[in-house]
């Protein structure tokens, strides 16, 4: 039998993508008998904290990369396709969508619930909207509106709509209603120089469509030849990231419904993830290998369902090594003290995300576009002159590049955590 690992856990209160509960309860003695009146201790849901940082470890790595050589793990695949750099921002909106379970589960749809809503929906919007306007100098013209916090906004604000200002039946109704707006806005609208059910770089639906809403707000990385410039969070691909932040808060939504202070197996939840993981799985796979590839720049309904089945697979994995297997009953300390040792890095700044994040964001943008040293910017000569000039091997200095980025990250997150700071949207 599995039961929970009963060393102590520091239990600090913080609010990572969304203010939100991660406390969950076990019992201080087996042995002793557990009464309807006995008040058991509470720590951190380990497994969450630990997914969470291990989403921002993976940022931190594939946003700092330098140059064009990049291995494939951290390299983002380029239009259609699959790679794991490509899982890492769907980790982040499902995870936020799991926390809006926690954090909702016993809300009431009153003024001061949704002032909260409201106030962390716009936070989350406008700081990355003013970071895209200083990464282009201060230039309404022409400054992204779009981008990851915008989208995990858009995100939450709905999902928690949907929570709490319907039942659960009208509640699934509404996904429903999403993805079939978005599957028919990208196979059955008509786009103009391109045609009908188009899915390539520049001549797509949701292209064109963010094309008419933010003209030249946008992201410009699409080949610039097309009709159209595509960005990887614009609004018809946030229909559909949509799905992985709402199976996020299913997920969530079964540790909440089935997790018993008592039951030591927590057989009930791994058994409901194990399902929920295979049910999203399978077509994920065949729509993906065959009608649907899988595209995470448009968020494709394959991508999508993909991203539940990966991060379920994950949360779940994580559940069952860090707070469901006793590893000291099962006479193994050490496999205990390695988990531990690996992933206390990870709730470091799992319990920081987006500030770790926006602080990440803001120093590329200081190095890469405001501090030049010579013909380059200050990030390009950290990288040639301090990696790239003693490893030779692009792909090699790149990866160490950002590991010295994640490293430095951690320490600070590390100083945060001692210090207990916890900034909270």
């Amino acid at each position: 039998m599995m039961t929970p690992n009963y060393k102590n856990i520091q239990d600090e209160e913080s609010k990572p993508l969304i203010e939100h509960s991660t406390h969950i309860h076990h019992a201080k003695d087996t042995k002793n008998k557990i009464t309807e009146n006995s008040k058991p201790t509470q720590r951190r849901m380990g497994s969450l904290d630990a997914v969470r940082g291990l989403t921002i470890f993976g940022m931190i790595l594939v946003d700092n990369q330098a140059g064009n050589d990049v291995i494939w793990p951290l390299n983002e695949t380029v239009w259609n396709g699959l790679s794991t750099a490509d899982l890492i921002f769907p980790s982040f909106i499902f995870i936020s969508g799991f926390s809006i379970a926690l954090a909702l589960k016993n809300s009431k749809n009153t003024t001061s619930t949704w002032y909260g809503i409201i106030r962390r929906t716009l936070l989350l919007f406008f700081i990355q909207c003013f970071l895209n306007l200083m990464g282009d100098h201060f230039n309404f013209t022409t400054f992204r509106i779009m981008g990851v916090l915008q989208r995990i906004a858009i995100c939450y604000f709905f999902s928690c709509l949907s929570f709490l200002c319907f039942p659960v039946f009208l509640q699934r109704l509404f996904l429903l209603g999403v993805t079939v707006t978005y599957i028919s806005i990208m196979y059955g609208l008509y786009v103009p120089l391109c045609g009908r059910a188009v899915l390539t770089e520049n001549c797509n639906a949701g292209a064109y469509i963010d094309s008419k809403v933010f003209g030249q707000n946008i992201m410009k990385e699409s080949n610039p030849n097309g009709p159209y410039l595509n960005d990887p969070e614009g609004l018809i691909s946030t229909m559909s990231s949509f799905i992985t932040a709402w199976m996020g808060l299913e997920f969530g939504r079964v540790f909440t419904k089935f997790y018993k202070k008592y039951d030591y197996s927590n057989a009930d939840i791994i058994i409901r993830w194990t399902i929920l993981v295979i049910f999203f799985m399978i077509p994920a796979i065949a729509l993906g290998a065959s009608v649907m590839p899988f595209n995470k720049k448009i968020w494709s309904f394959s991508f999508a369902l993909f991203t539940v089945g990966a991060n379920g697979s994950l949360i779940l994995i994580a559940f069952i090594l860090i707070d469901v297997i006793d590893w000291e009953s099962l006479e193994l300390p050490k496999v205990r003290k390695i988990i531990d040792l690996v992933i206390t890095p990870m709730k470091w700044i799992g319990q920081n995300p987006i500030t770790i994040y926006s602080l990440m964001v803001f120093i590329e943008i200081i190095l890469m576009y405001y501090i030049n040293v010579g013909s380059n910017s200050l990030w390009v000569q950290i990288y040639e002159k301090m990696y790239l000039s003693w490893l030779k091997n692009g792909y090699l200095a790149s990866t160490v590049f950002s590991i010295g980025w994640l490293i430095f990250f951690i320490l600070i997150a590390y100083i945060m955590q001692r210090n207990k700071i916890f900034i909270k949207l």
